[in-house]
């Protein structure tokens, strides 16, 4: 779970002080609404010491993206017990996944810019991963993320707990819904402190909609559906 992150003092390195600020002015401002030098007055630097550490506004946006991305390669970790109920480790490990956006609301501004500039602008996240998402299911730091929840869900197959369902197609539903409830039809959960009640309410209504995706009754149902042509 993603734990909740504290300040850091001046003690710390300037480089990952640079990035703490980057990440700040994003959640307040959104990735294009700030300059380095709103980041440089902000630290009591000049411009020219972040160009010591980064060639350039994308160069920090890029390696910030780069920390999201190893907090994301550990999501949907496996569980080492052979009895595990996969139901109940996948709700545990979509928990998780809702705490790791709430905790990183600059990872989900990060993410929607990806998706609305395909050719069309710098591709953070999609940089930091190492290339497109068809190329980080099997390689890349988010390929280990990939493999463990398609182990849970042929687990939770096997179980005869969920229908079979392609590993991916289920990643996109999960993180669409997410995605949108963040931000539509506002972003008060990213821009203010969400109470206990709002997260829990974020996080069972996901649960319900992976649940009720996965569920074997929607084979059956769907057998029973006549075609219409």
């Amino acid at each position: 779970m993603a734990a909740k992150k504290k300040r850091r003092g001046v003690d710390t390195p300037t480089r990952e002080r640079i990035l703490d600020e980057v990440e700040r002015l994003i959640v307040r401002k959104g990735v294009y609404g700030f300059i380095l030098r709103d980041v440089a007055e902000r630290l009591g630097l000049q411009v020219p010491a972040i160009y010591k550490h980064f060639t350039g506004r994308d160069d920090v946006l890029i390696e910030l993206s780069r920390r999201f991305i190893d907090g994301l390669s550990r999501q949907f970790a496996p569980v080492q017990r052979a009895d595990a109920d996969p139901a109940v480790v996948l709700r545990s490990r979509l928990d998780e996944l809702v705490d790791f956006h709430l905790h990183n609301p600059a990872y989900v501004r990060l993410s929607l810019i990806d998706f609305a500039t395909p050719e069309g602008g710098m591709e953070y996240l999609t940089l930091a991963s190492g290339g497109p998402l068809h190329e980080n299911l099997h390689s890349g730091p988010l390929a280990i993320m990939h493999r463990n929840l398609a182990a849970l869900l042929d687990a939770g197959r096997a179980a005869h707990q969920f229908r079979s369902v392609v590993h991916l197609d289920f990643y996109r539903v999960v993180k669409s819904v997410l995605l949108i409830r963040l931000v539509f039809p506002d972003d008060a959960l990213l821009t203010g402190k969400p109470t206990a009640a709002q997260v829990a309410e974020v996080k069972t209504n996901l649960w319900d909609m992976a649940f009720r995706y996965l569920s074997p009754e929607i084979c059956k149902t769907s057998k029973r559906t006549p075609q219409h042509r």
